[in-house]
């Protein structure tokens, strides 16, 4: 069962912070408008590619590692200089993003809220699990009957609230509830580039 630890990522997307009101909808596709939780976002299929280009924009831009800072920082033969041109590298790199951002036509709010969202989808696809969990859920359901009732009982249990959960990271329930139908329609429609923006692999 240690295999079973990455269900527990989707409870990080509890964690995000609610989106800002949005900016003026871009030119494109008539908007589709989330109406419960998280309403707000006015999201098309151009909004979402424009994001998608601006963090990959953001992600090929260089920056310092902390540790490469501190060591600046500690460094004996003019370490104060060092560790003054990494700050100042660190702020033409938000300038940057800021000017990626404005190009893109993307609000701060609409960035935080396309973040949220993208990231609770990825993160839904994790809990899914996908061979390694319907194989462990498989052996559970194979060796249960082989234990005695009361331990049978709890091993039944944990079954159910798996498959549970797994349905639900299918069909992005949760994500819907919070988000609207079409929202996150549309994040699916580009699902294999939101994944592999935020590292997780196609199925």
């Amino acid at each position: 069962m240690r295999g079973l630890s990455f269900l527990l990522l989707p409870a990080l997307a509890a964690c995000r912070p609610s989106p800002p009101p949005p900016g003026e909808p871009d030119a494109g596709p008539p908007r589709i408008v989330a109406s419960r939780a998280d309403a707000g976002l006015q999201l098309t299929s151009t909004k979402l590619d424009r994001f998608l280009a601006y963090e990959r924009l953001l992600r090929a831009e260089p920056a310092p590692s902390a540790r490469e800072v501190r060591r600046l920082a500690l460094a004996t033969d003019g370490g104060a200089r060092a560790l003054e041109e990494s700050y100042a590298s660190l702020r033409r790199r938000t300038e940057r993003a800021q000017a990626f951002r404005a190009d893109a036509g993307l609000t701060p709010g609409e960035v935080q809220a396309l973040e949220s969202l993208t990231t609770e989808v990825a993160l839904a696809r994790v809990g899914e699990g996908g061979p390694e969990l319907e194989e462990a859920l498989r052996g559970l359901e194979t060796s249960k009957d082989q234990l005695p009732p009361e331990q049978r009982a709890g091993v039944e249990r944990t079954i159910a609230r798996l498959r549970e959960q797994q349905e639900k990271a299918r069909t992005l329930s949760e994500v819907r509830a919070r988000w609207g139908d079409g929202p996150v329609d549309l994040v699916l429609a580009r699902e294999k580039a939101v994944l592999e923006l935020w590292g997780v692999p196609s199925r």
